[in-house]
């Protein structure tokens, strides 16, 4: 199947405009376009309407709309010089770089509805990337739950999910398994590249020494885990795609001459052809959810923006009942060994009967955790009061499981594809 066409977007925030380079194939010269967004409008518009840096509960309560509309006119002259379907490949500048531009409007709906995306610090970064590509590596490494004191219960589903995807090819590495030695040694036994790394565990971003910012593996005999930006730099990491379901992992620190200091430009150093981060601190639930799709699409042959375009418009698209089915399905392949992940599983399955408005499944679910012999968490407590609350209601509304339960953009606008596409 030929490639779609590409169109390539660069930006320049400047003090009175934003200035946008559009480049495509046909074209003799690239279009340029003046976007009366100047630097100061623009920091503004993303520390007050986009202040996903604070709380995330604040950023999951706010209209979209605060953001997107008014955001939508750096994309609005992409759309006119691209058709649906071509690969749109944008360059941001400045504050530019901490924008989901995939989830700006175009008047028919987001970005990313009408084409796939990515992105790279600058054009020259991309002919990098791509020069590194290597098609032919099958080999799949997963990194998971690395920190006991801060477990990520879902991350196991998506260990489910590419070690049956991938099979014979996959080799996960979990809890005091997932050090830095041992991803070191995988990646020396496959000296060639391998197809997909992927870390799901906690990141970080220090702001005020972005080469401290990175990951949090499991502590090993010569070392405390912390993955940084100045440690991969060191590294040698060949590899097709490096997924990171981690918090903030895409965030950097800019520079002068706009010169990206983060994990996304220390992995593409080390030797990613494309790199999977988020922009935010994500959702572990919809996050397992996202990397499902991501991968399903992507072992089914799809390009990895596409992939990635798919798995966002299924994670709009998808329901309250979605989330029940996933959450009783990742139980069932949850043995009665590990308490702790199954307790979060019936928690993330009560919590989405409320969300439906079940509120008598969700208290079954509530009486059953809180039956277990350990003291009550006080959050527990409160939500077995609510789910009584709610039964009590004389005009509560029939439950409804056809709510869509990720529709907002924090659940399904933060993770960006940069490098290759293809």
């Amino acid at each position: 199947m030929p490639e779609p066409p590409t169109v390539l977007a660069e930006f320049l925030v400047t003090e009175r405009a934003t200035i946008l380079q559009i480049v495509r194939a046909d074209l003799d010269q690239p279009a340029v376009e003046t976007i009366p967004l100047g630097r100061e409008e623009l920091r503004r518009l993303v520390r007050d309407t986009l202040a996903v840096a604070g709380p995330t509960s604040r950023f999951r309560s706010r209209d979209p709309s605060t953001w997107t509309e008014p955001l939508s006119m750096l994309i609005e002259p992409v759309t006119r010089h691209c058709a649906p379907g071509d690969v749109v490949w944008l360059v941001p500048h400045d504050v530019l770089h901490h924008v989901p531009m995939h989830a700006l409007d175009t008047g028919a709906g987001p970005l990313i509805d009408r084409n796939p995306v990515c992105y790279s610090p600058s054009a020259s970064v991309m002919r990098y990337c791509r020069a590194k590509s290597r098609p032919g590596r099958r080999q799949v490494l997963v990194y998971a739950d690395s920190r006991p004191e801060a477990p990520l219960v879902h991350a196991y589903g998506q260990v489910g999910v590419l070690t049956r995807l991938y099979a014979e090819h996959a080799t996960a590495r979990l809890q005091a398994a997932a050090t830095i030695g041992t991803l070191a040694g995988d990646l020396d036994a496959h000296a060639g590249g391998v197809g997909v790394l992927h870390l799901a565990c906690h990141g970080y971003f220090t702001g005020d020494d972005p080469l401290r910012s990175g990951l949090l593996l499991a502590p090993g005999p010569e070392d405390d885990g912390l993955l940084t930006v100045e440690r991969i730099m060191g590294m040698r990491m060949p590899a097709e795609l490096i997924t990171l379901s981690a918090c903030e992992s895409g965030v950097s620190e800019r520079h002068a001459g706009d010169e990206l200091i983060g994990l996304t430009r220390a992995l593409i150093y080390a030797g990613a052809a494309s790199v999977v981060v988020s922009l935010w601190a994500v959702d572990d639930l919809s996050t397992s959810m996202f990397m499902g799709y991501f991968y399903g699409a992507l072992a089914a042959g799809t390009p990895r923006a596409q992939a990635l375009r798919t798995a966002q418009i299924l994670l709009r698209g998808t329901t309250r009942g979605d989330v029940v089915d996933h959450c009783r399905q990742s139980l069932a392949a949850t043995g009665e060994d590990r308490a702790a992940q199954r307790r979060v599983l019936l928690r993330s399955l009560a919590d989405a009967h409320y969300a439906a408005g079940d509120f008598a499944a969700a208290l079954d679910g509530y009486e059953e955790l809180a039956g277990g012999g350990a003291a009550p968490d006080p959050r527990l407590l409160t939500a077995l009061a609510r789910a009584r609350a709610a039964l009590r209601h004389p005009g509560r509304a029939p439950a409804d499981y056809d709510v869509l339960a990720f529709a907002h953009p924090y659940y399904w606008a933060p993770f960006v594809l940069v490098g290759d596409w293809r």
